[in-house]
């Protein structure tokens, strides 16, 4: 559906993030640039009192190793605002559990999932029916990411010393520009490096000058989980040969102003 505001911006709707990923795939590897925004649930108004606004919910079963039940409740009733309805526990060590929860609750959980269960959960849902909001989500869905303020090709060098912040999401070579993420911070909130940092050059000898610095390989995200895992104030930029993660504000004065104000939202919600 293009919209009517903007002839060069197109409204998909799909179900779930797989059939997303599946046409950007496509339109991509047909040699289509675009850029994608964080993806919304369809929501409703009551036709009885025509002001409640109703949003999808699922029924959601998942079948996973003993061990690791415990983070699949805690993932699915905390942030994400579900409801645990039944837990079974068979005697091959596996737990079935069931859950009621909104459909936006659900964006990037089963890669979640699979990396925190080391592949053994096996995540179904099915859409159950139209209810009143909830409100907003946790705040813990909302990881905190490296941000690049400089442009240029990353080096080994600074990205080494970045290794320790988080997970990257960029190797030395790669061109990055301001405000592209490089990576998941490990604490809480946005933080802007400097991934183009070369080593300084002297002409004093050290003990420690050719030491060899481990770096680990970049976590590389396919589509649908790059539209699952991108937090509201983000895009993804597709084309042919790069699949990039970034802020949709480039100027870091510009994100912080939002920041603020979207805050500011968020409060009053609450109060209400």
């Amino acid at each position: 559906e293009t919209s009517k505001s903007d002839s060069d911006k197109t409204t998909v709707y799909a179900r779930g993030e797989l059939q997303l990923g599946i046409l950007i795939e496509q339109m991509r590897r047909e040699g289509f640039e675009m850029v994608i925004s964080p993806p919304k649930i369809v929501t409703k108004i009551d036709e009885s009192d025509g002001k409640t606004e109703l949003e999808p919910f699922e029924e959601v079963t998942v079948d996973v190793d003993s061990e690791y039940a415990g983070y699949i409740v805690s993932a699915l009733t905390g942030d994400r605002k579900g409801v645990l309805l039944e837990m079974h526990e068979d005697v091959d060590a596996k737990t079935r559990l069931r859950f009621e929860v909104p459909s936006r609750g659900l964006l990037g959980f089963p890669s979640e999932a699979a990396s925190a269960t080391r592949g053994s959960a096996v995540v179904n849902h099915l859409f159950l029916e139209d209810r009143k909001h909830v409100g907003p989500l946790g705040d813990g869905l909302e990881k905190g990411k490296l941000i690049s303020s400089e442009s240029g090709k990353a080096t080994h060098y600074a990205l080494a010393s970045l290794s320790s912040r988080g997970t990257l999401f960029v190797e030395p070579g790669d061109i990055v520009y301001p405000g592209m993420i490089i990576g998941e911070n490990a604490k809480a909130g946005d933080l802007e490096v400097n991934p183009v940092r070369a080593k300084a050059t002297t002409n004093m000898r050290t003990q420690a000058k050719d030491e060899k610095t481990y770096l680990p390989p970049p976590k590389r995200m396919t589509v649908e989980e790059l539209i699952g895992y991108m937090s509201p104030d983000e895009m993804i930029e597709v084309t042919p040969n790069t699949l990039r993660l970034r802020k949709a504000q480039l100027d870091p004065v510009e994100r912080r102003k939002a920041s603020r104000i979207k805050k500011q939202q968020q409060d009053s919600l609450r109060k209400k």
